[in-house]
């Protein structure tokens, strides 16, 4: 199951979406599952991104 551009989480580190070349900070834990930050280190759902021009 995919869910909007991203390409790559690594388990600690960052995400990317391949599609707009979004990042900011991604992991994985066991108990919550996925958990994104925005570039702002806001929480970010996956599910939530959508892929905008970035100036």
């Amino acid at each position: 199951m995919s869910s909007g551009g991203f390409t790559s989480i690594s388990l600690a580190g960052r995400w990317e979406c391949g599609n707009c070349g979004a990042s900011g900070n991604g992991w994985y834990d066991e108990e919550d599952g996925l958990i994104l930050q925005d570039e702002n280190g806001q929480p970010l759902d996956a599910d939530d991104h959508d892929c905008e021009e970035t100036s």
